[in-house]
């Protein structure tokens, strides 16, 4: 069974309340014809059951998997020839729905789409002649075919992973709006790979020592194979910021379920049940509802690519067999759709992309037709390859957030911690985007110098120690000890001959090149020069006439970050938004200005392409330079 056919049956798997009775599964009479009704008021575009939530929005060009079902179900039922691979596919709901049921979907479609009233599924699949099955090939072409419409649908996000890098949200409110509208979102990420792994290289495990990853003897890993490491990823709670509300009576229990696969692995989980959930607060996960694990996905991750699907659940109070059935029907339904490689992808394609659109647009329509009104909130869907697994590790906190939010629908607005909990990844760390102040500045632990600096500047005369600013204080830093000298201190105190507005949030600081006495601050359109032996300002005033040749240039005001040039006795560096400029002090004038990105090439599609704190030559190197932002830093090699 393929990953998403396992991760819809776990999606409809409750814990059973009852002893099994299969005779359970199958309707009366009168609720069959309710529910045949609500199918056909879904098949010309109507909501399944008039409510006072918004309709759900269907696209039929994506709805394929649908069509597809319904069309041999109306072939079914006219008594014509299915060919095998039909058969296999109307067969799981078959078996639940019962036969007399499935024909008469069929019946319901046959009749609606001769009279021209199908807005359900794609017109490719409502013009095409019942005495014409489709055959697997052609579901695969049309599956490659929505894939290459992911771009243009709303709830389809490609997130750049430097945003995952970064701990950034990943959710826009256009995808948030269109995921809770069409009942589940789709996640891939993009931009900067960040290397695939050497065969046979070592990583850190858990405990800090080398071994070989996930396990595997470098020496064992086959030629042309990436090296294998243990992915582990486990559920780490979750925010309920607005509660769902249930429709039965006062019950507000929520959990998740999970199905994952990459090579050789496939894995579904659904947790144990939080019970009275309310607005405003931060809730535990008690695992896997039968084992307790805490692990959703636990793998040799040896591919290129991993999948994934987690749906967030408020507990209903209704049959738990029904569901149970229902989810297994769906899952064996699916696996029927199964066409992608988890080997051979590395970047999620067209294949993938559509497969998953393809299982979950079947997934929302089916639980459209059969669910309560309170039952499921959303569902998302990701695609991780190495680079994405290795954004996580090197996330603070191995953590990211994955927004739920189904507010505009009435189902409530949720907030899950997942949690990387594996193996160093492969490779060299992210360039440019994977250090943490307080991990690589640990004598800072402790103080608010760990994120959101506003300068930076080597100490005059000092081959070790850096000055960082931050608010109105400053701490002077040895780089080699990793500790810092003399505590806090205020700016005003510690820079006895500065006055406001330089005795708080500066805009930037850096070396006067050629000096081993002297610092330039930089705050709004103005500068000083001061002198830290002698604790004197040696001139001040206006940018724009102190360095004459940013004249006409956004470079007069309001700087990002301002640094040396590693090895001249000239040069600085000035950033600004996405641009710098490289300065020569000596002849007051630009040697060059540019993109961030063209001229620090190794930052492009990380956070710091833009919109710079800090910035300062790495103490006694004549190549590197520290640049700042938020909670990170990069070491630079020119």
């Amino acid at each position: 069974m393929t990953w998403i056919g396992f991760a819809l049956m776990e999606c409809f798997e409750v814990e059973a309340r009852m002893t099994t009775d299969t005779s359970t599964w199958q309707v009366s009479a009168k609720d069959r014809q309710e529910r045949l009704e609500r199918w056909r008021r879904m098949l010309v575009g109507e909501p399944a059951v008039a409510s006072g939530r918004p309709q759900r929005r269907r696209n039929p060009e994506t709805n394929w998997a649908t069509g597809v079902w319904l069309h041999a179900a109306a072939r079914a039922e006219m008594s014509l020839e299915l060919t095998e691979w039909e058969q296999a596919f109307l067969a799981p709901l078959a078996d639940v729905l019962g036969e007399e049921e499935v024909q008469a979907l069929g019946r319901a479609y046959r009749e609606q789409r001769d009279a021209g009233a199908v807005a359900l599924v794609p017109q490719a699949v409502t013009g095409r002649g019942f005495d014409e099955p489709f055959t697997s090939e052609e579901v695969a072409a049309h599956m490659r075919a929505v894939g290459e419409l992911a771009d243009g649908l709303s709830n389809v996000g490609r997130v750049n992973r430097t945003r995952l890098l970064a701990g950034e949200p990943l959710e826009t409110p256009e995808f948030t709006e269109a995921a809770a509208a069409c009942g589940y979102g789709l996640t891939v990420f993009d931009g900067a790979e960040f290397g695939a792994a050497e065969v046979g290289q070592e990583s850190a495990g858990a405990d800090g020592g080398a071994q070989a990853a996930g396990g595997v003897a470098a020496d064992e890993v086959a030629p042309g194979v990436l090296t294998p490491f243990r992915a582990k990823l486990e559920w780490d709670g979750f925010r309920c910021h607005h509660a769902a509300g249930d429709q039965g009576g006062g019950r507000d229990e929520i959990y998740w379920t999970a199905g994952c696969n990459t090579v050789n692995y496939k894995h579904t989980t659904r947790t144990r049940e939080t019970q009275e959930v309310s607005s405003g607060h931060e809730y535990s996960i008690g695992g896997d509802h039968s084992t307790g694990s805490m692990a959703f996905f636990d793998a040799n991750f040896t591919g290129n690519l991993s999948a994934m699907i987690i749906t967030c659940w408020e507990a209903d109070q209704s049959t738990a067999d029904w569901y149970t059935a229902l989810g297994q029907a769906l899952a064996q339904a699916v696996d029927k759709l199964a066409f992608v490689d988890f080997v051979l992808n590395f970047v999620p394609g067209a294949d993938l992309l559509g497969y998953m659109i393809f299982a979950m647009d079947l997934l929302a329509t089916f639980w459209e037709y059969l669910r309560n009104d309170d039952d499921l909130i959303l569902t998302r869907g990701f695609a991780l390859n190495r680079s994405d697994v290795k954004a996580l590790y090197y996330t603070e906190g191995r953590r990211m957030t994955l927004g739920f939010n189904a507010r505009s629908t009435g189902m409530g607005h949720f907030s899950l911690h997942v949690k990387y909990t594996g193996d160093m990844p492969p490779g060299p760390p992210p360039e440019g985007s994977f250090s943490f102040i307080a991990t690589g500045w640990t004598g800072l632990l402790g103080s608010p110098f760990t994120r959101d600096l506003d300068a930076a500047c080597l100490v005059p005369g000092t081959t070790t120690d850096v000055y960082l600013f931050k608010g109105s204080e400053y701490v002077r830093y040895d780089c080699n000890g990793e500790q810092i000298r003399g505590g806090l201190r205020s700016i005003s105190s510690g820079w006895p001959a500065l006055r406001p507005p330089f005795t708080s949030n500066l805009d930037a600081a850096c070396l006067v090149p050629a000096t081993t006495t002297d610092v330039y601050l930089f705050k709004g359109d103005t500068y000083v020069r001061y002198n830290c032996s002698g604790e004197s300002i040696r001139s001040s005033g206006k940018i724009s006439d102190g360095w004459p040749g940013l004249r006409n240039t956004p470079f007069t005001r309001d700087l990002d970050a301002a640094c040396l040039v590693p090895g001249t006795t000239t040069d600085v560096y000035l950033f600004k938004g996405s641009e710098y400029v490289r300065y020569d002090c000596s002849s007051e004038r630009i040697r060059h200005r540019q993109a961030i990105t063209a001229g620090w090439p190794r930052l492009t599609d990380t956070e710091f392409a833009h919109n710079l704190q800090a910035g300062c030559v790495v103490p006694n190197s004549r190549h590197d330079v520290y640049l700042f932002k938020g909670e990170r830093y990069v070491r630079y090699a020119m």
